[in-house]
């Protein structure tokens, strides 16, 4: 996830697991099961001598590939880094949203140009330190 501000309207800045799966679109589930079965037919073509136990080892790292993606795209949608219309309209947005200003300069360094808000990183309390 970038270090900054999302840019659209936060659903929950900290989804857990089962709420990210309830909230799976059905393209995350046919993207899924594409990586799913593309991995095994890569698995079966490639395997020569063992082509069947090759494509369900390919099979299953296909599968543990787009588990890990449908978490981070579902994840990343509820807290508005993605685009997430649907998921606002069914959930609401987060009562605290992130101030969202302008990029101030060029946006590949989120750091240097502060458009990060206070809410995403607070300021450094100095005081702390001796």
């Amino acid at each position: 996830m970038p270090f900054g501000d999302p840019k659209f309207t936060v659903v929950n800045p900290s989804p857990d697991v089962d709420q990210t799966i309830r909230s799976l679109r059905a393209s995350d589930w046919l993207t899924a099961a594409g990586i799913t079965g593309g991995s095994w037919a890569y698995g079966y073509i490639f395997g020569k001598p063992t082509r069947f136990a090759c494509g369900s080892t390919a099979m299953a790292l296909g599968m543990t590939c787009a588990s890990m993606m449908l978490l981070q795209n579902g994840r990343a949608r509820l807290r508005g880094f993605v685009e997430n219309d649907k998921e606002v309209k069914n959930y609401g947005a987060w009562p605290v949203q992130p101030e969202l200003r302008g990029i101030v300069q060029d946006p590949r360094f989120p750091i240097a140009t502060g458009i990060a808000s206070p809410l995403i990183k607070p300021p450094i309390d100095w005081r702390n330190y001796d």
